[in-house]
């Protein structure tokens, strides 16, 4: 079996230097040191398949864990530490006990790279990754390596004992990878919002493995003058997809670009609190002083109700500047998507637009007098008629916050 990590991609591609220090918690049988040597950088092994092999059974695995591992000079600090798949087969408490001998070792900044296993059927030991080449990984069920069950841990448990580590991005479920693996960037005391896109990110590495078809790039003119009348170093929402898709291209328009899929937080309040659910602050997770020159909205309009747009409108309109765009496509005829679509601003400003589902449901949308009417703190700068690769005919509206 193969798994693409589009992760390792975006860390030897994108976010490490050269002379960053990497420590590689798995065997040197993988292949990725030679890559990161490659790249001039300091490479470290800890090969914690062998400490699994040899203690799983000890009396005291906190004590031969600090046994196993390597001293270390006391200026030597990490840029980057891959954990593989081994945090599956570890228990809480030696995580913890890891991350705390490794403690002195970090920095702010440091980058920690995991993938965890989500699916029914999790191995029973942890994988023998072999590179192939792309990033492009191999399975080698390696008799050597013991027999350990996988503990399942969840995202939320592993951070809650990885101390002073916070999630900056994800991924999962893309063209190539293993569907039962999630791939974890933490980032060690990080002093950035933890939806704003970092330069680097691993979603900026889609496009290295995803070349956009032509009949899915979308001239939206709305988005160009969007863009055109953003100022300099502009802060930015996007509200479409969080997983899944290339926002570099986006980035490099922009000052600060911060991520929030209110699609999905809207579906899962929908879930606790039942369909009368509205927007409300806590789907922000940034700083509430931020302050916004530009939002994309997409097509997330197409799927609230009004009370829903009203609310948002008002939340949007407390944290942007005066003058600032929102920008959104509303569909014209009676049938919609059944769900939103995913966009993704490419580097000439054209629009890739995939994922329209192929089920269909009612316009939930009134007329344009009705929608404008929602948005009474909003005027009109700019209207525009499209059509998506689907077929399905759009509007597109960009507004101005008024002064």
């Amino acid at each position: 079996m193969q798994h693409r990590s589009f992760g390792l991609a975006a860390l030897t591609t994108e976010m490490v230097k050269s002379g960053d220090r990497i420590l590689d918690l798995g065997p040197l049988s993988s292949g990725t040191t030679q890559a990161f040597l490659g790249l001039n950088c300091q490479c470290h092994i800890e090969d914690l398949v062998e400490y699994l092999a040899e203690n799983q059974h000890a009396d005291d695995p906190l004590a031969a864990l600090e046994e196993h591992l390597i001293p270390k000079p006391a200026s030597l600090k990490f840029d980057v530490i891959l954990c593989w798949d081994l945090l599956n087969f570890l228990d809480l408490d030696v995580i913890q006990h890891l991350i705390h001998l490794l403690e002195p070792h970090l920095k702010q900044g440091t980058i920690l790279h995991t993938m965890r296993y989500t699916g029914r059927n999790q191995p029973h030991k942890p994988r023998r990754f072999r590179l192939l080449d792309n990033f492009c990984f191999e399975y080698v069920d390696d008799p050597s390596y013991p027999e350990v069950a996988s503990k399942g841990h969840s995202t939320v448990t592993l951070l809650k004992c990885m101390d002073r580590f916070s999630l900056f991005n994800s991924l999962m479920k893309r063209e190539g990878m293993d569907q039962n693996v999630t791939e974890h960037f933490l980032e060690y005391d990080s002093v950035t919002s933890r939806n704003q896109v970092r330069s680097g990110g691993a979603s900026d590495v889609s496009a290295y493995f995803r070349q956009v078809r032509d009949d899915e790039r979308m001239e939206f003119i709305g988005v160009h003058k969007a863009l055109e009348v953003l100022p300099e170093r502009a802060t930015v929402l996007d509200c479409g997809r969080k997983n899944g898709r290339n926002i570099d291209a986006l980035k490099k328009k922009v000052g600060s670009l911060y991520v929030e899929d209110l699609h999905a937080s809207l579906t899962w309040r929908k879930k606790m609190h039942g369909e009368s659910s509205d927007f409300s602050e806590s789907m922000f997770s940034f700083d509430p002083g931020t302050r916004l020159d530009g939002v994309f909205l997409w097509d997330l309009l197409n799927f609230c109700s009004p009370s829903q747009i009203q609310a948002l409108a008002e939340l949007l309109a407390g944290r942007m500047n005066s003058g600032g765009t929102l920008h959104f496509l509303v569909y014209k005829s009676s049938q919609q998507p059944e769900r939103p679509a995913m966009f993704e601003v490419l580097e000439d400003a054209r629009v890739a637009v995939t994922g329209i589902a192929e089920g269909q449901r009612a316009r939930a949308l009134g007329s344009t007098a009705d929608l404008m009417r929602l948005l009474p703190g909003y005027r009109l700068f700019s209207h525009h008629l499209g059509r998506l690769p689907s077929g399905h005919s759009v509007q597109e509206f960009v507004l101005q916050l008024k002064c």
